[in-house]
């Protein structure tokens, strides 16, 4: 074999060494992107679960006056967009502080 061949033959087994670290790293940052996904979306049914829970013992505590039940359907709307609002930001800081630790790593 003569060094040409040589060469290129290490530039392909280099090629496929990096070919198969990427699949690596890819794979890995796709499994930590559903755990946080899965993670949010467990904390977010919890939090809907106790908001709900509670609007619905206020809602009972306040029966008679409808107008006091329009203010309460407001206010849960009102905490459930702030919620859902603080989550995805939550989601979206962990998936950039996860993206960052994994491109480190990857380096």
């Amino acid at each position: 074999m003569n060094d040409k061949d040589e060469q290129t033959r290490l530039e392909m087994k280099h090629r496929k060494e990096e070919d198969d670290l990427y699949r690596k790293f890819a794979k890995q940052r796709e499994a930590e992107d559903n755990r946080i996904k899965e993670e949010i979306n467990n904390e977010w049914e919890k939090e809907l679960e106790r908001l709900t829970i509670r609007f619905e013992k206020e809602l009972q505590t306040k029966r008679k006056r409808p107008d006091e039940q329009k203010v309460l359907t407001l206010k849960l709307q009102q905490e459930r967009d702030n919620l859902e609002k603080n989550m995805t930001l939550r989601r979206d800081k962990k998936k950039e502080s996860l993206t960052k630790k994994l491109l480190e790593h990857e380096r």
